[in-house]
Parts: structure tokens; sequence; C-alpha cells
């Protein structure tokens, strides 16, 4: 039908078609809201809040949330094709930070999404950040006071591994 193949269009999150007799033919579109970046054979490209795949951005752009990495094409939603466990759950994880208020947002500049090992961040300074995949809430309250030490530190940090239990590993960054 016209709807289905209107929802096939990149960017149509839903369509009807109202027929209204005997002359007459509306049809209504929903378009898919641009919610983050994520890179992607070497572009950014915009994802809506559901992991669908909306067209790339050739402009620098500053979202104001961190880009997504580690998804592949796969991972990605289009049209009808939803998007994999871990792309939601990525998006899922970037939804939690904005309902919560966490102060960590304006500190994280990409979220990657595809180690094996679980979710690693990084920061605006270029601090990395392992997070592990489980238990990830309790982590990242963790993380929020661990931002402000290792901010004060006079030395820069190259890694935060929180994937240990009751444990902190800091790695000096060599200059």
């Amino acid at each position: 039908t016209v709807a289905l193949r209107l929802e096939e269009v990149p960017g149509v999150r839903r369509a009807q078609v109202i027929r209204e007799l005997p002359d007459r033919v509306t049809l209504v579109v929903e378009e898919r809201q641009p919610f983050t970046l994520t890179s992607m054979g070497g572009r950014l490209h915009w994802l809506d809040e559901e992991g669908a795949l909306l067209a790339p951005e050739p402009r620098a752009v500053a979202p104001g949330l961190p880009r997504l990495s580690g998804l592949s094409p796969e991972d990605l939603g289009s049209g009808r094709t939803p998007a994999s466990e871990r792309a939601v759950a990525a998006i899922g994880l970037l939804r939690a930070l904005l309902r919560s208020g966490s102060p960590l947002l304006p500190r994280l500049s990409e979220i990657d999404a595809g180690r094996s090992d679980g979710w690693v961040f990084y920061t605006v300074e270029g601090t990395e950040i392992r997070l592990g995949s489980e238990e990830w809430e309790e982590r990242l309250a963790r993380l929020e006071g661990l931002l402000d030490q290792i901010s004060s530190r006079k030395e820069p940090v190259e890694y935060v591994d929180l994937r240990f239990k009751d444990l902190v590993v800091f790695k000096p960054r060599v200059r």
C-alpha cells in the first residue's frame, strides 16, 4: 500500500493514508527526529531514539549528547528493520542519563557500544572510562564522584576501570 511504501522512505517513522470520499486523500506522515550521532564509514550519521539510521551529517556539530560508536550498519534500524539489542541498549543508556539529569552528560564525548567487555565512555578531556556491562547504574553513580577527583589531580589519567567489584583502577597518562 501507499502507507507501507512511505514508511520505507528514510526519515519516515509512520505513514497513514486517509481516504475521504468522494474526492480527497490525506497523507499523514510522522518524521523521525534526530536524537544522537554515530560514526560509520568515517562519517557522522544521525540516529533517532529507536536506533534508526537517519541522514548523514555533513557539518561539524555538537549535538549535546555523547556520540555513539562501535555500532555497525547491521546494528541500526531502517524503515521496518528494528535496531539490534546493542543499539537499543546504547540509546537506552543515553536516555537513562538524560532522565536522571546526570552531570556526566556534558563531560562525555563518546560512548563505545562495540566492545566485548562492556560500555566504554570517553570524556571531553580524553579519559577512557571502562564501565563494563553489568551493574552499570551503580558504576555510573560512582563515576560522578570519580570524575571530580580525576579533574582535581595534577597528573592526567589515561583510563579509569570500574569493571571490578569494589575496586577502581587508574592509569596515569604518560606525558
